[in-house]
């Protein structure tokens, strides 16, 4: 894995950009921080100036000189620099030379240069700080003390700002390095994945660490698209191989006919009733093939722009009350078990389609002297059972693939899309199909979501 490949990487940028905002608020921080620390220190220093001055100011006259001169003495360090002069500048006592001396006489704390004339050698860092008082004499007094504390507290200020700064950088350009790492080896693996479906595989799916990320999250919705094309191909795939089978036979059957009244000849009657034959098959065909369109047009999400409330009470007396007729015809007892339940959301004619090719296969399969249930709950379950001789083994996984009819059905009218429109529909509405087995016969069940 290349570092040119993971700062390429949004993780990385982004932990780079946060780390540069981070530097920055401990700039603004750590700047405060310093100005607000050097401020009291010089105000404290500037503070000790001046007490120092008013305390040699408030001594009588006779005894300044000998005040200045115990300040001076008691220094061991030699850090206070002060001289008195009297009214015509001549110096009476001190440790300072003559003038001129760059400081004013204001009563205010000045800064003093490196190498101030009269001051002398002072400092490691060759800064003082100085005041200038005007006594009421007319005598003058200069004090100045060496300000190498303040430069000391600014400089490990400095130091602690500069190794905060580069630890910090560091450990997030570190972190941004690991995460990146990690977030590109997810990214190669899902890479790998999708290279496995793109050359064919699609029962591959994109890896999930099981940590509820954004890549998780990410990778659940293609996973759950996979599993929708991956059901769409093999529907596709079903499709053509059950086309070629089960329209072989009405294709066939009707050249025969067709091909037997040409050789044939005969009165018109025979060719009228070999046409007819000939317009069933093609009937046959074309109700296979405009099954198969309202099953895509289903699929397609075309019919979800007309959902409206459906009243689930009203549509399932409807069905109820026309199957019970034909249950009757085939000697089948029929019964409706329906409750009051809330409206749904959906196509009013797509649901009674749904419902009707439930019962129709209800009816087809059950043989006479059966019982046909259609039920409705309150919580909206919709369930056909019958007793007819249920699922054959194995059946329930292929149950909804287009054109899929057990053995017991091949000589049954029908098309083997039924039950792949009734899951389409289901599909659409957001529902649930599911078939129970029961001893004997099958329960059906679309479970809506009423509300």
């Amino acid at each position: 894995m290349r570092l040119a490949e993971l700062r390429k990487t949004s993780v990385f940028r982004l932990i780079l950009l946060f780390s540069l905002l981070l530097v920055g608020s401990v700039l603004l921080l750590f700047g405060f921080v310093y100005w607000q620390t050097a401020a009291l220190l010089e105000r404290r220093f500037d503070e000790q100036l001046a007490s120092e001055a008013r305390e040699i100011a408030r001594t009588p006259p006779e005894g300044q000189v000998g005040a200045l001169d115990n300040l001076i003495a008691s220094d061991p360090h030699e850090d206070w620099r002060g001289a008195l002069f009297d009214k015509d500048g001549q110096k009476l006592t001190g440790n300072i030379e003559g003038w001129p001396l760059p400081i004013v006489l204001d009563g205010e704390s000045h800064d003093i240069g490196r190498h101030a004339p009269g001051f002398g050698r002072h400092g490691r860092h060759g800064d003082l700080r100085g005041i200038g008082v005007t006594l009421q004499d007319g005598r003058q007094l200069v004090l100045a003390h060496r300000a190498d504390e303040v430069h000391e507290v600014r400089e490990t200020l400095m130091r602690a700002l500069a190794g905060g700064l580069i630890g910090s950088l560091a450990l997030a350009l570190l972190g941004g390095l690991v995460m990146s790492s990690a977030s590109l080896r997810r990214i190669e693996a899902m890479h790998r994945a999708a290279g496995a479906i793109r050359s064919g595989d699609l029962s591959r799916r994109l890896p999930v660490a099981g940590s509820g990320d954004d890549f998780d999250k990410l990778a659940d919705i293609v996973n759950a698209m996979l599993a929708e094309i991956e059901r769409l191909v093999g529907d596709i795939k079903a499709a053509g191989d059950n086309i070629a089978h089960d329209l072989r036979t009405p294709l066939t059957r009707l050249r025969t006919r067709l091909e037997g009244a040409l050789r044939r000849g005969g009165p018109t009657e025979a060719h009228r009733l070999a046409m007819e034959d000939a317009i069933a098959d093609t009937d046959q065909i074309l109700a296979t093939f405009k099954a198969l369109l309202r099953i895509s047009e289903v699929e397609a999400g075309a019919r979800r722009a007309g959902f409206t409330s459906v009243d689930l009470l009203r549509l399932i007396q409807s069905a109820a009350e026309f199957f019970e007729p034909l249950a009757a015809e085939s000697g089948l007892a029929f019964t409706a078990e329906i409750a009051a339940a809330g409206p749904v959301r959906g196509d009013p004619d797509l649901l009674f389609e749904a419902v009707a090719n439930l019962l129709d296969n209800a009816v087809k399969f059950t043989p006479p002297g059966g019982q046909i249930t259609l039920s409705l709950d309150e919580d909206g379950e919709i369930a056909v059972a019958d007793t007819g001789p249920g699922l054959p083994s194995g059946f329930k996984d292929r149950l909804l693939q287009r054109f899929t009819r057990g053995d017991r059905a091949r000589h049954l009218p029908g098309n083997g899309l039924g039950l792949s429109l009734v899951a389409a529909v289901a599909r659409l509405h957001g529902f649930s199909l599911a078939f129970d087995e029961s001893a004997p016969g099958c329960r059906a069940v679309i479970t809506t979501k009423v509300g």
